[in-house]
């Protein structure tokens, strides 16, 4: 649960290497492979891919994130990493 208290958020140490592997194997695979055309798909896998490579530098360069955004943006990559090859493979 997020506060603005800042005496009661931590900062975790995640993986921003994991988070910038999804990045860019969301930038590599086909849109069409995943949300059966290229639009609006693209556009989402772009934003995505923007988002956890910003918070991949912030959790390099920063160490400021929340514990829920860290763990958020893990799950989600994990989840792209997990996924994604099976999607693309049933292409």
């Amino acid at each position: 649960m997020e506060t603005d208290d800042r005496t009661n958020r931590w900062a975790i140490h995640g993986d921003p290497a994991r988070l910038t592997e999804a990045a860019a194997a969301l930038r590599g695979a086909r849109a069409e492979h995943i949300f059966g055309t290229r639009f609006p798909g693209e556009y989402v896998m772009s934003g995505i891919a923007r988002l956890l490579d910003s918070l991949a530098r912030e959790m390099r360069d920063n160490d400021t994130l929340s514990h829920d955004v860290v763990s958020a943006a893990t799950e989600m990559s994990g989840h792209v990493l997990a996924y994604l090859p099976r999607i693309e493979k049933q292409r």
